[in-house]
């Protein structure tokens, strides 16, 4: 190696600059300084980017230590370690081996100070210090030859092997040597604390708090601890007299909570959140465990054989469409008298069936829920994984606003009246109806085609009126708002004369958003 003087960092250091492809050194030299030197290296320049626009010279750290005993593994000072460890640079410990008597290394080692060397190395600095030992240039520790690479005896290879250690651009090192250097040690136990919760509620307000109902509890002579690599040091510790404690409780898993209404079979599926009470705890064989999710609440009392449901539709939240049409379904179902919810979770099933009788206020969401589940996935194919966002309370308006037109895709028994025409008589003739309905929502317009069994018809007052029996959605679709929808309505009027296997003429209404429905 090639260097040119240029003045010393302290006692045992040099500055130069050098020709990476290798070096020459000499043993007496080596034995005088011990060597810490910073490497600076030709770069790769660029032939199409101005000189001034490329990095600046990349620069090295380098320790070198030289021996004459190969068979004995070479030690450094902890002090010298710990500067390789914490400077801003890509570091090395590059060894030299001599044979008895030789002025010129026989073998040449480079060992990159890489993460394994910098845990080791601040966790030996911890316990030194934790010993009341500050003076770190008296220890010494064996360098880790293991991972070294080997360069020529005079030093062939040095620069592929600077390469090696930055392993790419010089930023990406610094943050993953500086991120290492700040973090490890701290990975498990870093900080510990010891408090007391004062009054006679106190295992309560642990339960909650592990249950997920509170964030925040008071507590007093609290003593927080940091501990790095489990070692302690004096003044890591920090004592408060009173102090208020912010804690989020983990969920242990997630499970899917199923609420069923018991007589005609409908449903809805939504997941949760697991809060339990650790065994650690004092008393968490009797406390209560609570799944959650945004808008449902399910907590089971094993002790007192009891289970309670919370139903939240507050309207001032902004949720994706899917959750709001989900909420109707709850609420729909929490509206009929029998009832069940069933609770899984891995391998295990709680089923609760609720008390019959107990009837909820959302009765007006019946028959609209399973309309808006058909609107809510044609929409989600229409936009793809873009979720739409609605807030509730304007979302609860536009259904109480279109509650009719959406149970007609559900209720039986609706009542449509036809104004006469000339060639009215084809109705007489007609056991199916077919007409469309479309409805804007989250930004998208959702057309459907609704089929209803003629029930009774007659001619009342100049209008031809229908009793429509159980109606059935043939086919819908959703599309940007405005568009056009004749070509999707005459396949669904093909569709449904195909599936009923009818040769005949159908009748076809009008659009149901200029119709009323009895």
């Amino acid at each position: 190696m090639e260097t040119r003087d240029v003045g010393t960092m302290g006692e045992g250091h040099f500055l130069g600059w050098c020709q990476p492809e290798g070096f020459r050194a000499q043993k007496s030299l080596v034995d005088r300084l011990g060597w810490d030197f910073l490497l600076e290296r030709e770069p790769v320049r660029s032939a199409t980017t101005p000189l001034d626009q490329q990095n600046d010279l990349p620069k090295f750290l380098v320790q070198v230590k030289s021996t004459d005993r190969p068979a004995d593994p070479p030690r450094i000072k902890l002090s010298a370690l710990k500067h390789l460890v914490d400077a801003d640079l890509p570091a090395a410990i590059a060894i030299l081996e001599y044979g008895k008597g030789a002025r010129s290394p026989t073998r040449a080692l480079i060992v990159r100070i890489d993460e394994e060397i910098i845990y080791k190395t601040l966790r030996r600095v911890r316990k030194e210090e934790a010993s009341g030992n500050r003076k770190l240039h008296r220890v010494t520790v064996r360098i880790p030859t293991g991972r070294a690479i080997e360069l020529g005896r005079d030093g062939e290879g040095l620069s592929k092997a600077l390469d090696g250690i930055l392993g790419g651009p010089f930023s990406a090192y610094l943050e993953t040597k500086v991120h290492q250097r700040r973090t490890c040690g701290f990975e498990d136990g870093s900080i510990t604390g010891h408090f007391f919760i004062p009054g006679e509620d106190a295992r309560e307000k642990v339960h909650s708090l592990f249950l997920g109902r509170r964030q925040e509890i008071d507590v007093v002579d609290l003593t927080v601890e940091r501990r790095r690599f489990g070692i302690r040091l004096e003044n890591d510790a920090d004592f408060f007299r009173e102090a208020l404690i912010e804690f989020r409780a983990p969920s242990l898993m997630s499970v899917s909570i199923e609420l069923e209404d018991v007589e005609d079979g409908s449903w809805a599926r939504f997941p949760a959140d697991m809060y339990a009470v650790p065994p650690f705890v004092k008393g968490s064989r009797s406390a209560p465990t609570r799944f959650v999710n945004s808008f449902f609440e399910v907590t089971l009392d094993f002790e007192k054989e009891w289970a309670g449901i919370v139903f939240d539709y507050d309207g001032s939240r902004t949720v994706d469409l899917n959750e709001a049409v989900t909420i109707i379904e709850v609420g729909a179902i929490l509206a009929k008298s029998k009832k069940r919810v069933k609770i899984d979770f891995g391998k295990g099933v709680v089923d609760l069936p609720t008390a019959e009788g107990e009837e909820g206020p959302f009765r007006n969401w019946i028959p609209v829920a399973p309309m808006l589940r058909r609107m809510a996935t044609a929409i989600e194919r229409y936009s793809g994984r873009k979720q739409q966002q609605v807030l509730l309370s304007e979302f609860y308006d536009w259904v109480e606003n279109y509650q009719e037109l959406l149970a007609l895709g559900y209720l039986p028994g609706v009542n449509l009246f036809v104004p006469p025409w000339e060639g009215d008589a084809v109705v007489d003739d007609q056991d199916m109806v077919v007409a469309p309905l479309s409805l804007e929502l989250a930004g998208a317009q959702y057309t459907a085609v609704i089929e209803f069994p003629v029930e009774s018809q007659s001619r009342e007052g100049g209008e031809i009126k229908i009793v429509g029996g159980q109606p059935r959605v043939v086919d819908d679709i959703a599309r940007a708002p405005g568009a056009g929808t004749e070509d999707f309505i005459n396949r669904a009027v093909e569709r449904s004369k195909r599936e009923r296997k009818s040769a005949g003429p159908l009748l076809v209404l009008g659009p149901f958003e200029s119709w009323k429905a009895g």
